[in-house]
């Protein structure tokens, strides 16, 4: 009995001094180790450690259980995330958002249920942008890629638990999206500025040749004003519509009815033959037209939407062929008329127009060759207060101004003739233009 104390003593010390060390790794954040096991490595037997008077429920509860040691840290799958995105390189997305992509999942999996995913908390990000995720099965994502400002290739982050896992090698390639060009007609001629509107543009390089192209073609210059936005200088090409695609490096923008703009050739007068000249009457006008052609017949030519701009007044256009048209000019006071043929909204350039002086009308249109009758000349033109030498064929007639402005008349005495015959009444404007012949001013000696 005196020597079975110091060794129960003993025991009941080591056996305290492991219940403490128990606690001390709990606390240290390290899975307890039981009492019975500390003072099996102190070298005490098992029946010392029961004769000490504690009692495995007592070694048991000095710890913290293994179910709370496991739910007091992070769970090694997401301390160790290792889940990659694995899917169709350079697939297409809009920067628009709303794609969908099929991600298969490698280096574990994203839990064998719906409910063990959300518990999972797993989450995409695509270029660092939140995707909308969702489960299909333990190794497969359906991820819908998100709107972007910046058009260019991604790549995607599969999350567990708010830590990421490796960068998926393959790239969501974000394409630009166009949703209207202005202006809507442009030039074959090129140099229009046209204003593209859509989405993604930031992820433009606007020294990249291919950044916008018109009908295939590269704009001559482009300018990303913003995510939105962009002006480029439209290059030359040819009549008919264009598609405007901006690309960047995810790919180039989907081709839609809003994303077109269409060319028109620039038409131009032929004045080759000589001086263009209409009455300042007024009435029709046949036109030459260069620079392309207007239609093979009238329903082609209308198709065209070819009218001609007199200043600031548009007069409609008739077909004749395929290279001119008729128009009617309206009464004018002045000497002469700028005009323009306009191509669906596309002018070419302004012909200058002389606007003739004429007679309109004779209160009087015969009399005999000794003349002596009075007859009233009405005229247009410019400056006809000013009009002078009047004339019935080359006999000269003394003429006196009636009224004014768009009143004003001509009373004339018809001068002798040498003979019978029909001639035209002439005059010059105050402008010092000479009349141009209309039948209007026709006039007839008689015999008697």
């Amino acid at each position: 009995m005196v020597t079975a104390m110091p060794v129960l003593t003993h025991a009941r010390r080591t056996a305290g001094i492991a219940a403490a060390a128990a606690l001390a790794v709990t606390a240290a954040g390290v899975a307890p180790v039981s009492a019975a096991s500390a003072v099996s490595a102190s070298g005490v037997s098992r029946a010392a450690a029961s004769a000490s008077g504690v009692s495995r429920a007592a070694v048991s509860a000095s710890g913290v259980s293994r179910a709370a040691a496991s739910a007091s840290g992070v769970s090694r799958a997401a301390a160790e995330n290792t889940l990659t995105a694995e899917f169709e390189s350079g697939i297409a997305a809009k920067a628009t958002g709303g794609t969908v992509i099929p991600v298969t999942v490698s280096g574990g999996t994203v839990g064998e249920t719906r409910q063990a995913f959300t518990a999972m908390k797993v989450t995409v990000k695509i270029g660092g942008l939140a995707a909308q995720t969702t489960w299909v099965d333990a190794t497969t994502l359906k991820v819908v890629a998100p709107s972007t400002t910046k058009a260019t290739s991604a790549t995607m982050i599969i999350y567990v638990n708010g830590v990421p896992g490796p960068e998926s090698s393959a790239t969501v390639g974000y394409v630009p999206g166009v949703s209207g060009v202005l202006p809507t007609r442009i030039s074959t001629a090129g140099g229009t500025t046209i204003t593209i509107a859509g989405v993604g543009f930031l992820g433009v390089d606007a020294t990249d040749a291919s950044a916008v192209t018109v009908g295939g073609t590269p704009a001559t210059s482009v300018t990303v004003v913003s995510a939105t936005k962009i002006t480029a200088v439209a290059p030359a090409g040819t009549n008919g519509s264009a598609d405007v695609v901006v690309s960047s490096a995810g790919g180039g923008s989907p081709v839609i009815t809003a994303s077109k703009t269409t060319y028109r050739a620039a038409l131009t007068i032929d004045t080759t033959g000589g001086e263009l000249v209409a009455k300042a009457s007024g009435g029709p006008l046949v036109l030459t037209v260069l620079g392309g052609s207007i239609g093979t017949d009238v329903k082609t030519f209308t198709a065209e939407r070819i009218s001609v701009a007199m200043g600031s007044k548009t007069l409609a256009a008739v077909f004749v062929d395929e290279t001119h048209l008729k128009v009617t000019m309206p009464a004018s006071t002045a000497e002469t008329a700028d005009l323009a043929i306009v191509h669906d909204t596309v002018a070419g350039e302004s012909t200058p127009v002389t606007l003739a002086p004429v007679v309109t009308s004779l209160s009087v249109k015969t009399d005999t060759i000794a003349g002596g009758k009075t007859t009233v000349v009405k005229a247009a033109g410019a400056d006809l207060a000013n009009a002078t030498d009047f004339k019935f064929g080359e006999n000269a007639a003394t003429c006196t101004t009636l009224g004014s402005g768009t009143a004003l008349t001509f009373s004339c005495t018809v001068p002798p003739a040498t003979a019978a015959g029909p001639v035209w009444v002439s005059f010059t404007a105050g402008s010092g233009r000479a009349s141009r012949f209309t039948a209007a001013s026709t006039f007839a000696y008689t015999d008697n």
